[in-house]
């Protein structure tokens, strides 16, 4: 009997992220998009490679529903043209760069990390030390070059940034003037802040070599007036001051001790009627998906030590720590927002 199609998909599912990433990669998807589709001899001599390689790509991307063909001509589907072109309204491209690079290759790893229960960075070139600890997967692996840099703050912001303008859009701080993003890397959602609310200020605290970064992404808005960088740790260093403070994708790093010090520590810093935004994908409430964060928390087994949770994990955490009107906030998008505020007395 024939193994049925979902089945051959998923083993074959390795294939089919490498040619999605090599496809973006040697800039298949921004050529078909500008030249409205072409021949395979042609986009051989364009891109520079050889016709019978790039037909076999072509001829995967077809069958997985990437391309379309009419006579002897690919097109982009229009269904991912938006999404894979860097001329589209929802361009996703640089979301790939850190899973083809560094996820794709741990995962080899992952029954390693099902027995040993922990990441492993160090079975790749030997990295970084097994050590409960995930600054050192940060130093030592994710910031370990300025390649490796680059392609994973790309798909951080490609990641936040859209649906942290839908947040912002949502939710309004203009009764706010400074807020402070722990670990906000190139400022995916202070920026989207910025934007949605002309009054604010934004600090962004992360470690001193994504400051370059982060600064050629607020001069890049018009935003270098209202935002600046500050380098330091979190856990350690004192909070710059501010009246909101956001965890952005910091929580889910973490195990929950040391998840819940990080909310201890930002309710102390924060002011009367200052709020914490946590920013997360977020599991529904039986865990049962949905797909994407189910994928990610498998991902974060083997490249971080924290763990996805739901709301409800949120907000059980932030009642515990002594924070009200405490709100789930959702996007059109994955990520999602909770929102709580610090009440003395509430």
């Amino acid at each position: 009997m024939k193994m049925p199609l979902q089945l051959e998909k998923m083993m074959f599912g390795f294939v089919e992220s490498q040619v999605l990433f090599v496809s973006r990669q040697i800039g298949l998807f921004d050529y078909l998009a500008e030249k409205d589709g072409s021949t395979v001899r042609q986009a051989s001599l364009d891109l520079n490679l050889p016709q019978s390689s790039l037909e076999r790509l072509l001829i995967c991307a077809l069958c997985i529903g990437l391309l379309k063909k009419e006579d002897e001509r690919f097109f982009l589907s229009p269904e991912f043209s938006s999404f894979l072109s860097r001329q589209g309204r929802h361009y996703c491209g640089d979301r790939f760069s850190h899973y083809w690079k560094t996820t794709y290759p741990i995962f080899q790893h992952l029954i390693d990390a099902l027995h040993e229960d922990k990441p492993q960075w160090n079975k790749l070139a030997g990295q970084v030390s097994h050590s409960m600890d995930p600054r050192s997967v940060y130093v030592n692996a994710i910031y370990s070059d300025e390649r490796s840099t680059r392609e994973f703050l790309d798909t951080m912001w490609a990641s936040g940034y859209p649906d942290s303008r839908d947040l912002c859009a949502r939710y309004p701080f203009a009764e706010y003037k400074r807020m402070v993003d722990l670990g906000g890397a190139t400022g995916s959602f202070a920026i989207a802040a910025l934007q949605c609310n002309p009054l604010l200020e934004t600090v962004i605290m992360d470690f001193p070599n994504i400051k370059p970064y982060a600064e050629n992404q607020f001069r890049l808005y018009n935003l270098a007036q209202r935002a600046e960088f500050h380098a330091g740790d979190m856990f350690v260093d004192i909070l710059p001051e501010g009246d909101i403070y956001v965890l952005g994708y910091i929580l889910s790093d973490w195990e929950d001790s040391v998840s819940l010090s990080l909310i201890r520590k930002v309710y102390d810093s924060l002011p009367e009627n200052g709020l914490i935004i946590i920013l997360e994908k977020l599991f529904e409430e039986d865990k049962s998906g949905p797909y994407l964060t189910a994928m990610l928390n498998l991902t974060m087994l083997l490249e971080m030590y924290g763990t996805l949770r739901s709301a409800a994990d949120y907000h059980d955490w932030l009642r515990q720590t002594g924070f009200s009107d405490i709100k789930t906030i959702r996007s059109a998008g994955e990520k999602h927002m909770i929102v709580g505020k610090k009440i003395s007395g509430a």
